[in-house]
């Protein structure tokens, strides 16, 4: 570093410094002389100009002309269904409910307590109404005192008709004709059906 120091005089500072601005200064000068047209492609480095440094003009003199329209594509395949924010996706539809029911209507027919069996009786809507439940009732026909009762009438069949416009209730009394009197309710309820 001393011997450095040493050699570092005004003199060679200066001298130094004089000949970097006389050739920097020779290279500007010269890159602003060129001559017009002075410059072809044996001067241009190998991909030195980009598709950006070409004028538009040029490049739309570059272009060919059109050739015509080919056939159409097949259509592609349906996308994927975007999401729909933070609910999700859009659920499946749902079957298809039952029909509603409006009318509803509760109808009985007794048949008239005796000693008699077996016993029937038909239960009908009204006009226009369908079956929707059923149920009996049974009064009597038991022996026996309580707690040792025994019920000895009990129902046999319940049958609805193919148009669900009435039901036949069919109901015995397993003691036969010497049994205690009993009777016999059909109950239904109708209503317009959907």
């Amino acid at each position: 570093m001393k011997q450095l120091r040493k050699r570092l005089t005004y003199a060679n500072v200066m001298s130094s410094l004089a000949v970097f601005m006389v050739l920097g200064g020779a290279s500007a000068f010269a890159a602003t002389q060129l001559a017009k047209e002075s410059v072809g492609t044996n001067q241009l480095k190998k991909e030195a100009v980009s598709l950006a440094k070409i004028k538009l003009g040029t490049k739309n003199a570059l272009k060919g002309q059109t050739g015509p329209q080919g056939p159409q594509g097949k259509q592609g395949e349906r996308g994927l269904q975007g999401q729909r924010g933070e609910k999700g996706e859009k659920g499946a539809q749902g079957l298809q409910g039952i029909p509603g029911v409006s009318g509803l209507e509760r109808v009985t027919q007794l048949v008239a307590t005796s000693a008699v069996s077996p016993k029937s009786v038909v239960v009908t809507c009204p006009d226009g109404k369908k079956v929707i439940s059923t149920g009996f009732d049974i009064d009597g026909g038991s022996s026996g005192v309580s707690p040792n009762t025994v019920k000895e009438a009990a129902i046999d069949a319940v049958n609805i008709n193919g148009a669900m416009t009435a039901v036949t209730f069919e109901a015995y009394n397993q003691k036969g004709a010497g049994a205690p009197n009993w009777s016999l309710r059909g109950i239904i309820t109708c209503a317009n059906v959907g």
